[in-house]
Order: structure tokens, then C-alpha cells, then sequence
């Protein structure tokens, strides 16, 4: 049977649209030629790979911080503080020391010198860091014990959290998950708490924050018969301003000096004590009420003020290669104990004193309760062609629509369109 010179000419039309489709797709796709000239067969998808614009992937950072010089000192009762890897599990009750009146192994299974990604730290005498002990947890660099009555004596120890993954923007803002947890021993075990999976945001300015799921125990001075646990609840750890955060890592000082928060028992800010007076973030302070800790990370107008400021953060983006980690000073002496830095921001940014008897403050109660913003990173494939797609994908797509419109018109014409075919 002869087809009609309509129907060639409509196959004709769908048959070149239909040859065009692939070398579209190919070259939508990023499809080359090889070197010989000829084209390959198969249509190709490439996801363009991460540039700096997009931001430097993060896959195995470190954190490390020892909180301050009261979480590795010397306790009034119980020994010492100290901390340890992973999540403590209940001891039962408050005013029990872990491991008083038994044997060391009763303690140890409390303790934890490592837990998954989760390790702490101790300085040794030579200045390099030890895996903490159970049997040294309140032995200082030189293998003496520490002492409540010294502001000089300290353990030095520090958790170290290996893993972490996240993305560093190519403005400098950043944000880092961790998995894992620690737990912060005071008065030998009377009290402790917990901190798990830490995250650190911070924006292009440096600006930002170490957060984490806080847990652990109610405990009191006063009634030492109350014991219960305290409902998971994100805090933050550390505010943290003006971090550098190019290079291999950064330490920062998180903010402590010139901090002010209300209803925990701080005392007014004088020039006696403005060197160190301060406090950590509200959150941090306000869960610290429940554990019964709350005077150990503020100023109280105590003998042991000095050692409640924060400690300095070390964040290193590779586990492998970590940044250099600052030991504590020592004392001249084979029995010298180490020495208590007093950290502070630059005086620029402390604010002044109007006058020694009235406190000046730091409204950080409310930049705790803010959110740190970070630019969201592009996906895997950009949303628009916009200065992504080839040039010549436009052109073939319009080719292939304009082909499509004439096969239409044609069938149209020849009234061969299934809405316009006659009944026989």
C-alpha cells in the first residue's frame, strides 16, 4: 500500500526531532567527544564536584577543651573534679563519691578514659598530652595530687573528640557536628553531668556558638537525699566571638570575663575582681542550677573564682594533623604544679567600668537564646542553568520545539490529528 505524501512528510518531521533528542540530552548532560573525533554512545551525567564557592567539606575534626581549671582542680570533699569519656549511668543517690571506701575497679565502672570517638587527656610532665587515667584523674603534670587550696593546681585534663564532620563556607562561617559524650565529675562524683553530640556554628564574621544535649542528675549541698535525673536539654557550652577560623584549625577563648547572668548568685562586678569576673552562657548556667554546680561557673565572689573561666577551645578541621595544644604553665620546681591562665577577651573589647562598685555587663543571655545563621550550601546539582548549563543546550532545545510545532501544523493541515480523523 502507498502512503500518502502527507504521511512521509509528518514521518519525516518526527523522525529528525527524534535523531536530534540524543545529541540534546548529550550535550545537556556534558557529553564529549573523544579524541579520534568520534562520539561516544553513551549520554553521560556529571555532578559538578564542590568548589570553594560551595564551601570546604569537613570529615574528620577535632575538639578538645577542658572547660575550665575547676573541672581538673581539687574538690573541698571527694577528691578532686575531673572528667570522663561517655555518658555516666546513675550512681543512685547524691554524696556518694565513685569509688570511695572500695576498690578502684568500683570506680572504674563509672569512668571512662575513652568512649567511641570520645577521649580525655592529661599534660604529662614532658608537656605532651596522656590518655587519662582512672588511678591519675587527680594527679596534676608532675604526679601530685591536687589541691582545693591552691588556684595553681590542676589536672589539666581535657576532652578530646575526634570524628567530627560539617562544611566550612568559603566566607569563613562554619558549622561542625560531633558524635559522642562526656561527662563532668564534681566533688569526686557528688554531682556530674553530661554533654552530648556538640555542634559548632559559626558565621562569617566568627561569631557563634558550641551547643550540645545536656543530661545528668539533681543534686544539692543542702539536701544531699535529692537525687533525680534532669530532662535532656540543648545548651550552650560556649559562646564564642572573633574566631579566625581559616587555616588547619583555630584555639579561641570562649567568653566568660565581662558576662553577666541573673538569678544564679552572681556578685556585682568591682575592680577587684573584674580580671575574672564572669560567667559561662545562660543556658549553661540555668541547667547547672539543677545539677547543684551552678557556683562553679560563675562568679560567686568565692576563694576559687579565678578558676571558673572557660578554658581555651581547640577545634582542628583533621583529627590527623590537629593544631598545636597549649599545656599549662608550670611553676620552677620538680614539685611545681601547673599554672592556672587566666584568660580574658582584649581590654578593646571588655566593657568599662563607670565606677568599681557598679557592674558593667554583656547581654548574653539573650545571644544565647538566638540562632546562629549559616549560608546553606548549594546541592549536589545547582538549581538553575543560569551560568551552569552548555551554551549550545538553548539553541538545540528551541530546534527541537520548532520541529515539534511543525509536525503539529503538518498533521493539522492534513487533517491526520486523532481528533480530526473521519469516520470510514
Amino acid at each position: 500500500m502507498r502512503r500518502a505524501p502527507g504521511r512521509l512528510l509528518a514521518a519525516a518531521l518526527l523522525a529528525g526531532t527524534l535523531a536530534l533528542a540524543p545529541a540534546v540530552a548529550s550535550v545537556a548532560a556534558g557529553t564529549t567527544d573523544s579524541e579520534d573525533g568520534a562520539s561516544g554512545g553513551e549520554i553521560h551525567v556529571t555532578v559538578p564536584e564542590r568548589g570553594p564557592q560551595d564551601g570546604d567539606a569537613i570529615a574528620d575534626a577535632q575538639f578538645r577543651w577542658g572547660l575550665n581549671t575547676e573541672s581538673g582542680a581539687g574538690a573541698f570533699a571527694g577528691g578532686c573534679n575531673f572528667l570522663s569519656a561517655g555518658r555516666a549511668g546513675d550512681v543512685g543517690g547524691g554524696g556518694i563519691v565513685w569509688g570511695a571506701g572500695a576498690t578502684d575497679t568500683a570506680g572504674a565502672a563509672l569512668y571512662r578514659a575513652t568512649d567511641g570517638d570520645v577521649r580525655i587527656e592529661k599534660p604529662a610532665r614532658s608537656g605532651e598530652y596522656d590518655l587519662a587515667t582512672w588511678a591519675g584523674r587527680c594527679l596534676d603534670a608532675n604526679g601530685t595530687a591536687v589541691t582545693a587550696s591552691s588556684l595553681t593546681s590542676q589536672t589539666g585534663n581535657q576532652v578530646v573528640i575526634d570524628g567530627g564532620t560539617g562544611v566550612r563556607a568559603a566566607d569563613g562561617s562554619l558549622e561542625i557536628r560531633w558524635s559522642g559524650s562526656f561527662t563532668v565529675v564534681f566533688y569526686g562524683g557528688m554531682t556530674y553531668w553530661s554533654a552530648s553530640d556538640p555542634v559548632l556554628s559559626i558565621d562569617a564574621s566568627g561569631d557563634g556558638r558550641v551547643t550540645a544535649t545536656a543530661s545528668g542528675y539533681a543534686a544539692s549541698m543542702e539536701n544531699l537525699a535529692e537525687w533525680r535525673e534532669i530532662e535532656k536539654q540543648q545548651i550552650v557550652l560556649a559562646e564564642l566571638r572573633g574566631a579566625d577560623t581559616s587555616g588547619d584549625g583555630f584555639m579561641t577563648d570562649p567568653l566568660y570575663a565581662g558576662v553577666s547572668v541573673s538569678g544564679v548568685g552572681q556578685v556585682a562586678r568591682t575592680a577587684d575582681n573584674a580580671a575574672y569576673w564572669g560567667a559561662f552562657p545562660a543556658s549553661f548556667v540555668q541547667f547547672q542550677k539543677l545539677t547543684g554546680q551552678a557556683g562553679y561557673w560563675l562568679t560567686t565572689g568565692g576563694v576559687r573564682d579565678r578558676a571558673k573561666v572557660a578554658s581555651t577551645l581547640y577545634i582542628s578541621y583533621d583529627a590527623r594533623a590537629p593544631i598545636t595544644v597549649v599545656p599549662p604553665e608550670t611553676d620552677a620546681g620538680a614539685a611545681a604544679a601547673p599554672q592556672n591562665t587566666i584568660r580574658q577577651r582584649p581590654a578593646s573589647a571588655a566593657p568599662a567600668l563607670a565606677a568599681p562598685a557598679v557592674p558593667a555587663s554583656v547581654p548574653v543571655y539573650a545571644l544565647a537564646d538566638a540562632s546562629t545563621v549559616l549560608p546553606q550550601s548549594e546541592g549536589l546539582v545547582p538549581g538553575s542553568l543560569s551560568g551552569t548549563a552548555n551554551p549550545l543546550v538553548i539553541p538545540l532545545l528551541g530546534t527541537a520545539l520548532a520541529l515539534s510545532a511543525a509536525i503539529v501544523a503538518v498533521l493539522n493541515i492534513m487533517q491526520l490529528l486523532p481528533w480530526q480523523r473521519r469516520a470510514p
